[in-house]
């Protein structure tokens, strides 16, 4: 099913949260970009609300005509987030930096998905996979395996800002973005 442009979060320019930062600095690892904006090892602590995510279901969108950040869950335990951004309406990149925890299980076999080279894919501590990236017209992604069935918790800041919405996901047959939450734990209706 593809995403219609006015569904995707609202523009970049009026969230104020894109923008390309001349400044860059070294990142974790001596990877180069701008600082990450979130904990890399993060902690369960507050409650997040909790959505059902469908196995299998495959979101798709034009890249440059909306934001937010796509949430896939491949039987098996398979994983997929995707960045997109606005670029082609406002002319603004966007800065997103995600991290998607497994409650109670282990991150493994990240892959990284059109990267560029001051972007990261990384994990620093065994639950974790850690997503930081600039998107413009294009798609910046990740891919990571849990244990299957795994409740995956993932917080998002776009431009160090968390924001509700940023996140779409098929759940009963239709594409939400509306869980009014940030972070959000995603169980999959499937192993």
């Amino acid at each position: 099913m593809k995403i219609a442009p006015s569904l995707i979060l609202v523009a970049c320019s009026v969230l104020g949260g894109c923008g390309y930062n001349d400044s860059y600095y070294h990142r974790h690892g001596g990877n180069q970009g701008r600082p990450f904006s979130l904990p890399t090892c993060p902690s369960a602590g507050k409650p997040a609300k909790g959505v059902s995510i469908d196995t299998d279901g495959q979101l798709t969108t034009d890249p440059g005509s909306g934001a937010g950040v796509l949430v896939e869950y491949m039987n098996g335990g398979h994983w997929h987030i995707l960045t997109v951004c606005d670029t082609s309406i406002s002319g603004e990149r966007c800065d997103f930096d995600v991290t998607a925890q497994a409650i109670g299980a282990k991150v493994s076999n990240l892959l990284a998905e059109q990267l560029e080279s001051t972007d990261v894919a990384i994990s620093y501590c065994s639950d974790t996979a850690i997503l930081g990236v600039t998107t413009s017209s294009d798609f910046d992604g990740l891919w990571f395996d849990t244990t299957p069935g795994a409740t995956v918790r993932m917080t998002a800041a776009l431009g160090e800002t968390l924001y509700e919405n940023v996140f779409f996901w098929r759940g009963e047959g239709v594409v939400h973005n509306d869980a009014n939450a940030n972070p959000i734990e995603f169980t999959p209706t499937a192993p």
